[in-house]
């Protein structure tokens, strides 16, 4: 597998709004390429080259951060000497830093589509992706003066999905303006940049995505600009076929096992009048990345010799179809760039881990907070961006910020990343 093919953004079209034709920069990200008096410029400047020393930082809502961080720490996909895809025994990350940022003020972001309020979105990726360069952070809520110290990224992925479309591409033009030697992955081209690169014919790419995901646009948003392009390459092998392509986004309830849960996927897909054949499925969920193995196990077992219903899935199933999660696909990516940058630590140690989350600002008055001291829903989801008022501070990882069913949730889809974070031996 080539680098250059898996960070490809290839591919579009029906799962959702399409984007405007020209992009404009947030405020936010103009202030900080051009605004010399700003703090998001200085955080730029201040950047350089944090060379091979600089933390894998990821941002985004609880459980997938939790889970992305978990995978960085157990990795184990690649021979860490001729980068073949083989596990050697050695951690794929060994002696890096993995420095997840929950994003606990401010996810989930469904509820800023419900409001219509997109852009607010945008301003929290900015921010996120700013504090994650910067090599300090508030050190409580109270904190102003950004007393912490902390490590700088070289390599940002963000974990959830709404990010890699609201916010991805202002981080991009900031990236490219600032001429930053910094990476940026995000979930959506991650995934579908793996199954693009595997597909020999006319067929289509599935999404298995809560309606909210669905309804947010932000797959067809990402991909439906990339179609044209590819139609019109010569040396494209797909070219031929490349507008023919659609991704196809849909949310069936999964089944009392992986062999119904298949099952209800593709029933879902001829029930919407598909025939085309499915290359493969990404499920945009990160907390069920573990049940990709043994749904895969499954669709060989509906595909078997002898099975009746092979007969009814059949045409609508490609040569070598797969489901993928964003998980193993950002893992991937994140080794293969590093790799290609030459940013490996080289360090023989197991992957360390230093955590930071978002917390809601001292400035906030206590009419605009709920009973467990997060932002109420109204005033979340409805801030105006640009505003004066900080109502959210980037921090350390703090127990005592989360309620024990957050804890033993990350107990439970992070066990590493909570041993090494939260547990006290």
């Amino acid at each position: 597998m080539k680098f250059a093919a898996l960070l490809m953004l290839l591919l579009a079209v029906s799962c959702g709004r399409k984007p405007a034709a020209d992009f404009v920069p947030s405020t936010l990200a103009e202030t900080a390429v051009s605004d010399t008096s700003s703090t998001a410029y200085k955080t730029l400047c201040g950047y350089g080259d944090v060379g091979n020393a600089g933390a894998i930082a990821i941002f985004g809502g609880f459980e997938e951060t939790a889970v992305m961080s978990e995978k960085l720490l157990t990795a184990d996909m690649f021979d860490n000497i001729d980068a073949k895809t083989s596990p050697d025994g050695l951690p794929d990350f060994a002696g890096e830093t993995v420095m997840p940022v929950f994003d606990a003020a401010n996810a989930p972001y469904s509820g800023y589509f419900d409001s219509v309020n997109e852009d607010y979105i945008r301003e929290i990726a900015v921010k996120g992706f700013l504090s994650m360069l910067s090599d300090r952070c508030s050190s409580s809520a109270f904190d102003r003066g950004l007393s912490a110290v902390k490590p700088r990224a070289k390599l940002v992925i963000l974990s959830s999905s709404e990010l890699s479309d609201y916010g991805y591409e202002d981080i991009e033009y900031i990236v490219s303006e600032a001429g930053l030697g910094v990476g940026v992955l995000n979930p959506v081209m991650s995934s579908v940049s793996h199954l693009y690169q595997e597909l020999a014919g006319v067929s289509n790419i599935g999404v298995w995505a809560s309606s909210d995901i669905v309804a947010s646009g932000v797959y067809g948003s990402v991909f439906s600009a990339v179609r044209k392009d590819i139609a019109g390459r010569k040396d494209s092998p797909s070219a031929a076929w490349a507008d023919s392509v659609e991704m196809v986004c849909l949310s069936p309830e999964p089944g009392d096992s992986p062999y119904a849960s298949v099952k209800k996927f593709l029933d879902s897909y001829l029930d919407a009048e598909y025939s085309i054949p499915l290359a493969g499925v990404i499920v945009d969920d990160f907390v069920r990345a573990s049940e990709v193995d043994s749904l895969n196990i499954a669709v060989d077992s509906l595909m078997a010799p002898g099975n009746p219903e092979s007969e009814k899935y059949g045409s609508i199933i490609a040569p070598g179809f797969r489901f993928v999660s964003p998980v193993e696909t950002l893992a991937s990516d994140s080794y293969l760039w590093l790799r290609h940058n030459d940013r490996f630590t080289h360090l023989v140690s197991r992957p360390g881990i230093t955590g930071y989350m978002t917390a809601v600002s001292s400035d906030v008055q206590k009419q605009f907070m709920d009973a467990g001291g997060w932002l109420a829903g109204d005033y979340k989801y409805n801030r105006a961006p640009g505003s004066e008022i900080e109502t959210f501070r980037f921090i350390p990882m703090s127990q005592s910020c989360f309620d024990d069913e957050s804890m033993e949730r990350m107990r439970i889809l992070a066990p590493e990343t909570y041993k090494k974070l939260v547990y006290v031996y």
